[in-house]
């Protein structure tokens, strides 16, 4: 299957190096873009098989592809994701936190229906969504996040914690556009997006990004605790939502696929 990618930044270099490794043995990477032509010519100079650099969105769109990997930032997502299925290519969208967008998110979900077109939206720096799925089928009665960060995540000094947000999935979305994602795949994985509580704590005793995950449906109770290592050539960005992107691609051109 033939890749482009939008964003040459950590994942976008994570996953063009995993198909040079062969880690994704079906994939080919034909073109890659980024706003900051810079960090494109950065990527194609680690790469001994060398993807064509797009100048501009217009020439990278043109291109013979099958799958676009959207690795940039909401703005792009919101700028590009109706002409990547316009022009008959599927989506990997990793700036989730766009989906926080009502209006967006429905417009774009109904225009992939009306071009027979596929949304792929990785998992992130979370885990469980294929169970928070099989539970959006009955009542859920009680969907929390919280979400814990050193203050350098969050760029704000303190010597204890201190919660900076308690509210709707949405709203954090909005508030910490850079920090949520996590949210909004939850939201959208059980259905439960206007439902799902957030809570945003900066903790000086965390080193790490943790998050809990508490849902209770009629069908099962769902605990899950993660503590999340920064991605080595990024702190910013989890080493965990990476791996799920290269799991995302690897189960689109996969015969047999376990989980849901």
């Amino acid at each position: 299957m033939r890749l482009g990618i939008i964003g040459c930044g950590a994942i976008g270099s994570f996953v063009a190096k995993a198909i040079e490794e062969d880690v994704l043995p079906n994939m080919h990477l034909q073109v890659i873009y980024d706003v900051k032509v810079e960090k494109a010519y950065g990527l194609q100079n680690l790469l001994s098989k060398k993807p064509y650099i797009a100048f501009t969105f217009e020439d990278f769109i043109k291109h013979d592809i099958d799958i676009v990997l959207e690795a940039a930032s909401q703005e792009a997502l919101k700028n590009y994701a109706f002409q990547i299925l316009e022009s008959g290519k599927d989506l990997v969208a990793m700036s989730a936190g766009a989906f926080a967008d009502e209006e967006f998110r429905h417009k774009l979900f109904d225009f992939a229906r009306l071009k027979n077109r596929k949304i792929y939206i990785p998992s992130g720096a979370v885990a469980g969504l294929d169970g928070l799925k099989a539970l959006s089928y009955v009542k859920i009665s009680k969907a929390k996040l919280t979400t814990r960060k050193p203050p350098a995540g969050l760029e704000k000094e303190v010597t204890a914690p201190e919660t900076l947000f308690k509210g709707s999935a949405i709203e954090a979305a909005k508030l910490f556009p850079q920090n949520i994602n996590v949210a909004v795949a939850l939201g959208l994985a059980g259905d439960i997006l206007e439902k799902l509580e957030v809570e945003v704590i900066v903790d000086p005793r965390v080193k790490n990004n943790e998050h809990n995950i508490e849902v209770k449906s009629e069908a099962a109770e769902l605990k899950i605790v993660l503590k999340n290592k920064p991605f080595p050539q990024n702190p910013k960005t989890s080493f965990l939502a990476a791996l799920s992107c290269l799991q995302v691609l690897r189960n689109i051109s996969s015969n047999v696929i376990i989980g849901g």
